[in-house]
């Protein structure tokens, strides 16, 4: 359903280690649970449900004790409705409000089970990446098995299989293998065409082949900049005209009303100057990116061996898909396109980094000095029957064909996330 709940003694309990205020409960409320999580896309969400809600109805029933909370909420199902009577603080009020969760069909709730993050592809158009919601987001965690496909224009497009070990000082060559009670499957990465789904450049970021890339998002950090300094100098040149634009400026006068207000006009004057001197040296700044992208886009002006051309949609798509990042996120990117993965970067970073997919070689190269292999190529409609064997097999084992002694088994929650995935897709793409 897509929440989960606490009691009002942990609730409190909570804050109280915070050391938060507790609010002041309605009565009658002890029993009451309170949402201390509501999943994004899913039934609780969309029907209105908020963190903090105060839940002590259930489909008609007060609760009268928080375990029962548990035992009515396990018994619903996707298939029932779930009407929640909650009490929700407002300000430093609780309004009483009814929650409906209506019952959704079978497909409904297995696509609530997905995931679906926004990308680039190797030629720097928008994509989305549909996986399993509780699936590891990122590439990197230790015995990775899930399915995942991507979509363009409302569509899916390729289903994929992702394999990832951490085995350290292992040769990077080599197949998946898996091995289930009724045979033994091997799993090859496949080379992707150059500006489809998957790789990008090979090589770093500072490479000539990523410079047209590395420009149009230092365009987007020299815009930012700029539009944020003008803003600045016209509110501190409002401020100054507001304040003293009846001011006569009196050199014989010495009382210390007259000295502190000509100080302040002093000093907003030398913000403006000291704020016109950056606007300068960000015009110019940009100024010179413009250049260099138009120097870019000039094949009579570009090396060799840098033949790839950004076109118009693919910079608006970086521009948008940019945009939309974090501010941790853009710090990120910004980094790594200027100075590359050091050591300096940790495994948080690198996660929020492949978030971004904006720096996959990057993360590649670092990756595999970690010791990472993996696999995570597109599967053909051959292999689908492999894929189901996988799923219907009680014991399901892979490793990697260098170090067959280090071994993982399936777990019955991967086998069920990758039956989601698939059954998703194969209904998508059958509409």
């Amino acid at each position: 359903m897509g929440f989960e709940t606490v009691t009002v003694f942990e609730y409190k309990k909570t804050l109280r280690e915070a050391n938060i205020e507790i609010p002041d409960f309605p009565p009658r409320t002890e029993s009451a649970v309170i949402v201390k999580l509501v999943e994004s896309n899913s039934r609780a969400s969309l029907a209105g449900l908020k963190e903090n809600d105060l839940i002590r109805v259930i489909n008609g029933s007060y609760l009268r004790s928080p375990r029962s909370a548990d035992q009515k909420l396990s018994m619903i199902t996707h298939q029932d409705q779930l009407i929640l009577g909650i009490i929700r603080r407002v300000e430093d009020k609780w309004d009483q409000i009814s929650i409906t969760l209506p019952p959704i069909s079978e497909e409904a709730a297995r696509k609530l089970m997905l995931r679906k993050v926004s990308g680039l592809d190797g030629a720097f158009l928008p994509y989305y990446r549909i996986s399993h919601k509780h699936a590891p987001a990122t590439r990197y965690a230790p015995n990775n098995f899930q399915l995942y496909y991507t979509e363009r224009a409302g569509r899916p497009e390729k289903l994929y299989l992702r394999i990832a070990q951490l085995l350290p000082g292992h040769s990077r060559s080599g197949p998946f293998v898996m091995t289930t009670t009724g045979g033994r499957f091997v799993f090859e990465s496949e080379v992707v065409p150059p500006h489809q789904r998957g790789l990008f450049f090979a090589g770093s970021l500072r490479s000539p082949e990523w410079e047209p890339v590395k420009t149009e998002i230092l365009l987007i950090l020299a815009e930012d900049w700029l539009n944020e300094k003008r803003q600045e100098f016209q509110q501190v040149e409002a401020t100054h005209k507001r304040e003293f634009k009846e001011f006569q400026f009196d050199q014989s006068r010495r009382d210390k009303a007259y000295q502190e207000l000509n100080q302040r006009r002093l000093a907003l004057i030398t913000d403006m100057e000291r704020i016109n001197k950056k606007i300068q040296s960000a015009e110019r700044n940009h100024q010179l990116l413009v250049q260099r992208k138009e120097r870019l886009a000039n094949p009579r002006t570009v090396l060799s061996r840098n033949q790839f051309k950004l076109t118009d949609e693919a910079r608006e798509a970086i521009k948008s898909h940019y945009t939309a990042l974090t501010t941790e996120q853009k710090t990120l990117v910004t980094r790594a396109f200027r100075s590359g993965i050091s050591l300096g970067f940790k495994e948080a970073g690198l996660i929020q980094l492949e978030e971004t997919g904006l720096a996959e070689q990057e993360i590649i190269r670092k990756r595999e000095k970690q010791g990472w292999l993996w696999v995570d190529a597109p599967l053909t409609p051959d292999q689908l029957p492999m894929l189901r064997a996988m799923i219907a097999d009680p014991t399901v084992t892979v490793h990697h064909e260098s170090t067959p002694e280090q071994k993982f088994e399936v777990t019955p929650e991967q086998k069920e996330r990758l039956q989601t995935v698939l059954d998703v897709f194969e209904a998508e793409e059958s509409m």
